[in-house]
Formats: structure tokens, C-alpha cells, sequence
């Protein structure tokens, strides 16, 4: 896949420098993206130019929230889906070690075919919930950093991410210009569950149309053991959702 014109001047425009191998690497794997969707459903967006901007390059998007962190440090990304925003973040940061959690297994085929293709040697792909793997010793309170992108409301994905999340660490959330009203029904969620600092970013300056935001909350206290809860609890039953009278 030929890279368009425009997708460094918008890497510029958004004070990022990706060289010209890492550009090649994410068309290859835009293309696979593309091919694996005509088969089965990854995504609704299927022109190369709207990909590149709103997948590839939204994607990146979060790459500020990430650079406080070292090399060798661990990023998982919750309800990986097609690979976004794991597999970019994995290309442009070959220095972290990525995990993409997904459920679905012709989504976790389609991933580990992109890891040994590409190839990515600092990315490993894991079938499951997030519920059960956040109550896996393996996984529970292991990562640095957890990413997501179309996951839910916060008060939700709050539970599927958090648990995974060292002390120390923090949350990156990609969501829309509502996320303030999801946010206020999130503060009981945030406090259960060891949340602590919240800052929500544009994650584009103002010439662009898109207005994705990344919502960054830091891990303050060990999330309590009762949680997360039973699969599909989170979104049958968010913390503190409805509630209140």
C-alpha cells in the first residue's frame, strides 16, 4: 500500500517524526487490515485514505501519553479488536513490550498472523475478557500502562483496565467529545477501583475535524479483590450507575 501525502504533514502537524521505515511497516500492516476485513468484519471503514487518518494516525494519537515510559516497559491493549491501537503502538515503539487482549478468535488469528508477518517480536497476543485475565495472578496488577479504543463508557472499561494496572501506572482511554458526560457517572467506579489523577487531552490541535480526546487516569491504590467482577457484570452492572435517585 502507497503511503499518502498527507499522512506525514498530519504526523507533523501533530509534532510527531515517524521515519520512513516505521511509515512502511504501518502500510503493511494497513493492508493486512484491509485484506483479513474483505473476508470478515475488523472494521466499517474500508478507503485506504479514511484508514490511514482514522486508524493509523488516531491511533498514534496516543503515543504522547506513552513517552514518560521507559524502555522495556509494558502497555496492554484491552479489546485489541483489529490490532488498534496496540499493533501502531507496537511499530512506532519497539522498545515496549505490547500485549493485545482479545476475545474473538478469528480477531486473535488475524493479530498473531500481523505479529509473525510484520514481523513484531515485542508484541504477544492473549485470547480472553479482561474480567477473567484481571483476576489472573499472571496479569493482575502487571502492566504499566493499559490502552483502549471503542471500548464503552468509562464507568465500564474503567473495570476491564484498571485491575490490570500496577500502582504507579495509568490508563489511556481514546474516546469521543461526550466523554464528560461519561465521566460523571464514573467518579465512584474511579475511586473502587484505585484510580486517582484524571486528565483528559485533544488528541488534535484545532485545524483538524476529529476530535478524539485521551482520558488518562493513574493508578493510585491496589484495586480490591473482588474486582473486576464476573464476565459481562461491568457492562450489565457499571459501578455506581444509576445509583443515585
Amino acid at each position: 500500500m502507497s503511503i499518502p501525502d498527507f499522512v506525514q504533514t498530519d504526523l507533523q502537524a501533530l509534532g510527531m517524526e515517524v521515519p520512513a521505515e516505521l511509515l512502511e511497516r504501518l502500510a503493511r500492516y494497513l493492508t493486512m487490515l484491509l485484506e483479513a476485513n474483505r473476508q470478515f468484519n475488523l472494521t466499517a471503514i474500508r478507503e485506504p485514505d479514511a484508514a490511514w487518518r482514522r486508524h493509523i494516525i488516531d491511533s498514534l494519537t496516543i503515543l504522547p501519553g506513552l513517552e514518560e515510559l521507559a524502555e522495556g516497559g509494558t502497555v496492554i491493549d484491552v479489546g485489541s479488536g483489529g490490532g488498534l491501537p496496540g499493533i501502531p503502538i507496537a511499530i512506532c515503539r519497539p522498545d515496549l513490550q505490547v500485549t493485545l487482549l482479545e476475545a474473538t478468535g478469528k480477531k486473535v488469528r488475524f493479530l498473531q498472523s500481523c505479529i509473525d508477518e510484520l514481523p513484531l517480536p515485542n508484541t504477544r497476543v492473549l485470547q480472553g475478557r479482561a474480567e477473567t485475565l484481571g483476576q489472573d495472578s499472571t496479569h493482575r496488577q502487571r502492566y504499566d500502562v493499559a490502552v483502549c479504543r471503542a471500548v464503552g463508557p468509562m464507568a465500564e472499561l474503567l473495570e476491564y483496565t484498571l485491575p490490570l494496572v500496577k500502582v504507579g501506572g495509568w490508563l489511556l482511554a481514546m474516546k469521543g467529545p461526550s466523554v464528560e458526560e461519561e465521566l460523571a457517572v464514573a467518579s465512584d467506579a474511579l475511586d473502587v477501583l484505585g484510580g486517582g489523577a484524571l486528565h483528559v487531552f485533544d488528541a488534535y490541535p484545532p485545524e483538524f475535524e476529529y476530535r478524539t480526546v485521551v482520558v488518562r487516569v493513574s493508578k493510585e491504590r491496589p484495586t480490591p479483590r473482588s474486582y473486576p467482577r464476573l464476565p459481562g457484570m461491568p457492562r450489565q452492572a457499571p459501578i455506581g450507575v444509576g445509583k443515585r435517585a
